[in-house]
């Protein structure tokens, strides 16, 4: 078994942890959509995800340390993004990072229970060092860390009694590398050890940390094998905490961060506090509905049912058809699968206007991972001022006269165009300007040009195309993973996307990913 020398991690703690992609350049080794090379998919093993290590997010720390101590603390820290889903494999830990985490510890340990130090004695230290300890690390720790945190809760206690032993060992602990990266260990046959392996289960699944549970299990060496680590992410899936991991997925997946940037929407504070988070939860409460139901990727993009949500009814009207139980039957010609919510479709907006651009475009690099070029150096993106009164189709369809422009906006704000029919604010529309909704939409896909109506047409033929299923499968993958995939998991990306087009493809898609060998062995690096 091998640990990472004591150099990387503190080389990790003063610079950040680069890995070996070249972030930002996703061509660099980047898989190929399957079926290119017929010599490619002999088998979905691989080497394992070509990440040394990676620091956790601030949504993790933060999950983690509400869960171990009882806190709710803001960590104020950057997190790295890698297309679209954040990921610090290169990031730098500076001086205001580091101060960042001085001051989220200090907080939590506050705002902490101290209780079980209040009376000097055993139990205090062993509430520390065996309990709290080992979640925070993922692990038990080891001599050299115990004679550490013991000494700093010595000083403390000699200072000024147990508690103040306690909060100094604390602080220390929430600002420890072995908290923050990955620290993970690799058998002598190249897979993480179980440790290791409740670590990226937790953080994929639930965003946060493994419970007393999952560390149960890693104790007994219960995650070694792929059946042992079937078994126990469908525990975790089951479990209310899979909305963490959901939620880190489908929100940075439908840039649903958008909906709470005052910068990109300021209008949307008008429908208070309650109603934006209603709108940024519906479209993982619907995610996590359908894996718990057995669902494929094509209801994901068609189904006309929702979760029931009061807060959302106005922004709905008369696009609901019934509701039963803790479901709503919305009208199928409006409103098709998760991309047709109104909370994706206001994130994909701007203010007071709809933006068949940034809809388009966000089809293209998430549902079929080929996002458009940035304009030509010198090109003039403003849309052309031709007359008041113009609807937002025929501002941009005058972009299109410029050729240079219709390239790239050619198709993009073609599959935009298709949900015309819902405003900025996730409303149905039928008339902008008093003109009819426009909501035909032609472009490539597949190889073949295709022409849809409106938010359902558009979502059968994206539930019909391989493309859009490998897609998912490798924003899955990504996210899971920590790095844009590879050349190498194009085998799995290819057998996961044939899944999950199956019933129950969802959860085969998740769960087919957690047992790969693409997740389960450890970093060529570390080996």
């Amino acid at each position: 078994m091998r640990r990472m020398p004591s150099l990387v991690w503190l080389l990790a703690a003063l610079t950040g942890c680069t890995g070996t992609i070249g972030a930002g350049n996703e061509d660099d080794g980047v898989i190929t959509p399957p079926g290119t090379d017929p010599q490619s998919c002999t088998s979905t093993a691989s080497p394992g995800a070509p990440v040394p290590m990676r620091r956790l997010t601030a949504v993790q720390v933060m999950r983690t340390v509400d869960e171990v101590l009882g806190v709710q603390v803001e960590l104020d820290v950057s997190d790295e993004r890698l297309f679209a889903f954040r990921s610090n494999i290169s990031s730098s830990v500076d001086f205001v990072a580091a101060r960042g985490y001085l001051d989220f510890a200090e907080a939590a340990v506050a705002a902490s229970d101290l209780s079980p130090c209040v009376e000097a004695g055993e139990a205090c230290t062993t509430w520390l060092l065996d309990d709290v300890a080992e979640r925070l690390f993922r692990r038990p720790l080891v001599d050299e860390e115990r004679a550490r945190y013991q000494t700093a809760f010595d000083a403390g206690a000699l200072e000024d009694g147990p508690e103040t032993g306690a909060r100094w060992a604390l602080e220390a602990m929430l600002q420890s590398p072995t908290l923050l990266y990955l620290d993970e260990v690799v058998d002598e046959d190249g897979y993480l050890d179980s440790y290791s392996m409740a670590s990226r289960l937790a953080l994929t699944l639930w965003g946060s940390n493994p419970d007393a549970e999952l560390l149960d299990k890693a104790r007994l060496g219960e995650l070694a094998t792929a059946d042992q680590i079937r078994a126990a992410a469908e525990t975790m899936l089951a479990d209310p905490r899979s909305a963490g991991g959901l939620t880190d997925f489908v929100d940075q997946w439908l840039r649903l961060e958008r909906l709470n940037d005052p910068d990109a929407r300021p209008d949307l504070e008008a429908l208070g506090a309650e109603t934006l988070t209603a709108l940024r939860a519906e479209p993982v409460q619907l995610m996590r509905m359908l894996v718990e139901e057995g669902a494929d990727l094509d209801t994901l993009l068609t189904t006309p049912e929702t979760v029931k949500s009061e807060l959302l009814a106005d922004l709905y009207a008369g696009d609901i058809l019934e509701t039963s139980g803790n479901k709503t039957t919305l009208d199928p010609a409006r409103r098709a699968g998760i991309l047709a919510m109104p909370g994706v479709m206001a994130a994909l907006s701007h203010a007071g206007a709809t933006s068949p651009t940034l809809r388009g475009y966000n089809i293209l690099s998430n549902f079929l991972c080929t996002p458009p070029p940035p304009p030509p150096a010198g090109v003039n993106v403003t849309l052309p001022d031709i007359g008041p009164g113009k609807t937002t189709r025929e501002r941009l369809e005058a972009h299109f006269n410029d050729p240079v422009c219709a390239s790239c906006h050619g198709p993009m704000d073609g599959m935009g165009f298709a949900f015309e029919g819902i405003d900025w604010l996730g409303r149905s529309r039928d008339t902008e300007f008093d003109k009819p909704i426009d909501d035909t939409s032609e472009f490539p896909l597949d190889g073949e040009k295709v022409t849809v109506d409106g938010p359902d047409g558009l979502a059968t033929v994206m539930a019909n195309s391989p493309s859009v299923a490998s897609c998912v499968v490798r924003q899955w993958a990504s996210y899971g993973g920590g790095i844009p995939d590879k050349k190498e998991a194009a085998c799995l990306v290819e057998h996961l996307a044939e899944d999950a087009q199956k019933p129950g493809g969802l959860r085969a898609m998740i769960l087919g990913f957690v047992i790969s060998d693409w997740y389960r062995r450890g970093p060529e690096e570390a080996q």
